[in-house]
């Protein structure tokens, strides 16, 4: 019985966190094949939205939802989407699943960023803040009750 409940917390465990990506997780999928990030991703218990995805010529557009939320079933805990240009990794977009979430990767953001631009977008009651590292953009949105973190290369392939 001891080991089954510390197999079933370890469980819980695992997947309560695999919807929360770090911020060095984020930059490594940059540069990285979209099969490669797609398959991470899927091993994570993210599932590929084909309805929210799709390829036009040499570009391809791919979301992922990652779990439900307790009183709305039908809407995700959190939201990821890959571009890619053939077949590139270099733009994604993280809507985390909460406050705590994001305030994390921001802090992580703030660490790594080498400028943060002062110029700040309100559209659509949603707040832009843009931050510069080495070899990255960061942009955090934040309207209402989502929070989005986009990460993109600054370099040509």
């Amino acid at each position: 019985m001891k080991y089954s409940l510390t197999f079933l917390f370890c469980l819980c465990a695992l997947f309560s966190s695999a919807q929360n990506l770090e911020l060095n997780q984020l930059k490594s999928f940059i540069f990285k094949p979209a099969i490669e990030v797609t398959d991470t991703l899927q091993k994570k218990g993210w599932v590929v939205r084909p309805e929210l995805s799709g390829k036009k010529l040499n570009q391809l557009y791919q979301t992922f939802s990652f779990g439900h939320l307790k009183k709305e079933k039908a809407k995700a805990r959190a939201w990821f989407r890959i571009h890619a240009d053939n077949g590139i990794v270099n733009q994604m977009y993280y809507q985390v699943p909460g406050l705590k979430e994001y305030t994390l990767l921001l802090e992580e953001i703030k660490k790594t960023a080498t400028e943060r631009k002062n110029e700040q977008s309100i559209e659509d009651n949603k707040l832009s803040t843009y931050y510069i590292a080495d070899g990255y953009v960061f942009e955090t949105t934040v309207a209402a009750d989502s929070y989005t973190i986009m990460v993109m290369t600054d370099r040509a392939f």
